[in-house]
């Protein structure tokens, strides 16, 4: 009875060890909000935002009705639903993305290969200078987007509203972009 006690508090102890330093990796405090100045800044720089590590601070899930007809599908995850066939992507926190264009102040994120791109751009009100995701035909914290060339209805995973997931990059990276310093020797009487 001891060892198997034993045993179970030495897996206890190297699942919290496995969990919290993989959760370190991920945490919050490690990104900042990608917004309009610091793209003005990357862009004085001549910094492309091609090369730039995206990522979106919440989980996104998308939803798109085949209804009951059969329906290839390219992304996501297909299931039946009350008798109606449901294509559902989903992008955990934290999910990479890479910036596959630009336009205007919109950037398209891509969190996978293929023609599925994510709009996010300058929000409004609170989120006036932070990039969020884009949609149109919002509805109770919903929005419709277009991904993989069809629309889907998309809803946060881990937040009230769309619209608050915003676009971050590793705070790192911010702080090497954003800090600049170097260290003086000094002077000394020429005799």
């Amino acid at each position: 009875m001891r060892r198997l006690f034993t045993v179970i508090l030495a897996l206890a102890s190297v699942s919290f060890f496995v969990v919290s330093c993989s959760s370190s990796k991920m945490s919050r405090n490690n990104f900042v909000p990608f917004t309009r100045d610091l793209k003005a800044k990357l862009e004085k720089e001549n910094i492309d935002l091609k090369q730039v590590q995206f990522y979106v601070d919440q989980k996104l899930i998308l939803n798109r009705n085949l209804g009951d007809e059969k329906i290839a599908v390219t992304s996501g995850v297909v299931r039946l639903e009350n008798g109606k066939y449901i294509n559902e992507v989903i992008v955990p926190s934290f999910t990479p993305g890479v910036c596959e264009g630009i336009e205007g102040d919109k950037l398209m994120i891509s969190f996978e290969k293929g023609n599925n791109n994510l709009a996010f751009g300058p929000g409004s009100g609170y989120t006036f200078n932070e990039y969020v995701l884009y949609g149109t035909e919002w509805k109770n914290g919903t929005a419709a987007v277009t991904y993989d060339s069809n629309k889907f209805r998309a809803r946060c995973g881990t937040c009230q509203d769309v619209a608050s997931a915003t676009l971050v990059i590793r705070k790192k990276v911010a702080e090497k972009w954003e800090h600049k310093s170097r260290t003086l020797k000094g002077r000394t009487v020429s005799k």
